[in-house]
């Protein structure tokens, strides 16, 4: 499991069978729903405004996600 850090009273959420490599890093408001993979060396970082990843979404290694408007990633949210 990676990095996931409470930001700003914000903890992520992860959901059920999802798979977090070992080198990623979740920071904030994240919500990622069940059955989804974030890889290696991916970063989300909800500190400014809120992430919302559905379930079943695949994030790809080197992913670098950070919104500065609302965002809604993948289906199913």
């Amino acid at each position: 499991m990676g990095l996931v850090k409470e930001l700003r009273g914000f903890r992520p959420k992860i959901g059920k069978d999802t798979f977090l490599a070992e080198n990623c890093v979740i920071i904030g408001d994240v919500e990622i729903g069940e059955q989804s993979s974030i890889w290696y060396q991916v970063t989300l970082r909800g500190d400014v405004m809120p992430i919302r990843i559905g379930r079943q979404v695949n994030i790809q290694d080197g992913t670098v996600v950070q919104r500065n408007l609302w965002g809604v990633w993948g289906g199913n949210c």
